[in-house]
């Protein structure tokens, strides 16, 4: 069941559209925590706190929509989540006190839960295994270009003294609100299976549903060694991630004296590069898939890796006026991202049968994240004692290498994973022809 180009655009639009919204939202506390912080009277902890308990809400949320998805419509799964879910963000706008931001925001991103793991497996029923690295990677870059856009739009509301953080959060609202509106007009939900190039030719509704998700499956998917690097490695790889995320803006304006609406701008030119270098990622892990189908991919994250960490260590340790710091930041930017669009996520969904591609992203979301998540609050009361900038060092470049050394171990057990997926594949190909 092949899908035009046409077809292909308009659903990694619209995804990408719910990617736009929820990118800038994720990165909006930390944005606006500097006028947040006068407002409400806040630390380092409140922010760590309140960033990565919602955090942990969203990703132990994750499963749940996981499973719901690979059991279910996705398009109405994200049409929830992702839509109605936003008037909740709206509601951050109109807090008062720091309990009240805390839960609001927490509810909030419980919504959020649902977007990665019905994207993840949508994507992938959409394009083949050869071609998903840069579908990931391009929907990443256009969520990216929502923190870009999140970054100017926050800057100049900051600009409004005391109520231009609230307007941040009520916009967002709205425009999340829009996304499911967006996704609800533009996207079919694709058949299951539908890009794999055994199937594509005979895969239909009535023959996918022979094949849904069952709550068993899971402990198949537990048997995955991939899926299990994936985990181990992506908890060093989002811990330091989302703890640039978290800080980089507080970071800028504390230990590097940038203004309060000038850091936002800043970082939103950073984020270009790291949205330009997420496509590059995507496309050079598909490249060197095809170049070198067995190990093309973990060569691929490696080399993302092992370039980002010496400019992030130079950002941390020597960068101190602004041009070195747009420099070092810009060059670990492009390649930070590369690793997990061009390489990690496609060798899950070339590992994972169509069925359960929702939940092994789910169950990836909820491992890393609450792992993540428990990291950064408890570095976050150690940047209240020793500073932002050694705090980030241990925490991003010391979890950056360990990182690029968990990644050789896909070398040993993604091949054999991916060629048994192709052989079940070519199983359920013959079972449909046979009509048994």
């Amino acid at each position: 069941m092949k899908r035009t180009r046409g077809e292909k655009a308009r659903i990694l639009g619209a995804l990408g559209f719910g990617f736009f919204i929820d990118s800038a939202e994720d990165v909006a506390l930390p944005m606006l925590f500097p006028a947040v912080r006068t407002a409400l009277g806040l630390n380092y902890m409140a922010l760590s706190v309140i960033d990565n308990i919602r955090i942990i809400f969203q990703t132990f949320s994750g499963p749940f929509w996981g499973m719901a998805a690979d059991r279910f419509n996705r398009k109405w799964i994200l049409v929830i989540g992702t839509g109605l879910w936003g008037a909740w963000t709206l509601l951050c706008g109109l807090v008062t006190t720091y309990w009240q931001l805390l839960v609001v925001r927490v509810v909030a991103c419980i919504g959020l839960g649902c977007l990665y793991p019905a994207a993840f497996s949508m994507l992938a029923d959409v394009f083949g295994p050869r071609r998903r690295g840069r579908a990931m990677g391009t929907i990443s870059a256009i969520g990216m270009f929502g923190i870009v856009a999140g970054a100017f739009a926050f800057g100049e509301m900051l600009n409004v003294p005391e109520v231009g953080w609230r307007w941040a959060f009520i916009s967002l609202g709205a425009a999340s609100m829009l996304s499911g509106l967006v996704i609800a007009v533009l996207v079919r939900d694709p058949v299951r299976g539908a890009a794999e190039p055994e199937l594509e030719d005979v895969i239909t509704e009535e023959a996918a549903a022979r094949f849904r998700f069952r709550l068993a499956d899971v402990r198949e998917l537990l048997r995955l060694r991939t899926v299990w690097v994936n985990f181990i490695q992506g908890c060093f790889l989002l811990t330091a991630i989302n703890a640039l995320a978290i800080f980089y803006v507080t970071w800028l304006v504390d230990d590097r004296g940038f203004s309060e609406a000038d850091a936002p701008l800043f970082f939103g030119g950073v984020v270009i590069a790291l949205a330009i270098g997420s496509v590059v990622g995507g496309l050079a892990g598909d490249w060197a898939d095809t170049r070198w189908p067995r190990y093309g991919r973990t060569l691929a994250s490696q080399f993302s890796i092992a370039v980002s960490l010496p400019a992030i260590l130079y950002l941390l340790l020597q960068a101190t006026d602004p041009l070195r710091i747009l420099i070092a930041s810009v060059i670990a930017a492009f390649f930070l991202d590369g690793t997990r669009r061009g390489s990690k996520q496609p060798m899950v969904q070339n590992v994972t049968r169509p069925e359960l591609r929702s939940t092994a992203m789910a169950l990836t979301e909820f491992v890393q994240g609450a792992f993540a998540s428990v990291v950064i609050i408890i570095f976050g009361g150690v940047a209240d004692r020793i500073g932002l900038t050694r705090t980030l060092l241990a925490l991003v470049g010391g979890f950056w290498a360990v990182a690029l050394l968990v990644t050789s171990a896909y070398y040993f057990v993604y091949p054999a994973e991916a060629r048994r997926l192709r052989e079940e594949m070519d199983r359920r190909r013959t079972l449909i022809e046979k009509g048994g």
